[in-house]
């Protein structure tokens, strides 16, 4: 899912709405410097996201059988091969 820098922006502004209600939490940084380094966050692993999804896309496409998309047999195929390039990237971080 794609989403737009003002949402991924709105989305820093509720993380650290979030860490400064928690009591616990007390930030030791600017308030702006922690909400730009959640967009940054949130920027990568949207970026990640993509590449895994294009990773599936290329390896669904480069079957023998033609699965069209949307069909239940892609869907279960997407499913799968996106769990193995995720674990991929869980294995590298």
């Amino acid at each position: 899912m794609k989403l737009s820098r003002e949402k991924l922006v709105h989305l820093s502004h509720v993380v650290v709405d979030a860490i400064e209600k928690t009591p616990e939490v007390q930030l030791k940084r600017d308030r702006n410097d922690v909400r730009l380094a959640a967009l940054e966050v949130l920027k990568d692993a949207m970026k990640r996201e993509d590449d895994i999804d294009a990773a599936v896309r290329r390896k669904i496409t480069s079957q023998k059988k033609e699965i069209v998309e949307g069909s239940r047999e892609w869907d279960i195929v997407y499913r799968k091969y996106h769990e193995e390039e995720a674990s991929r990237y869980r294995k590298v971080r």
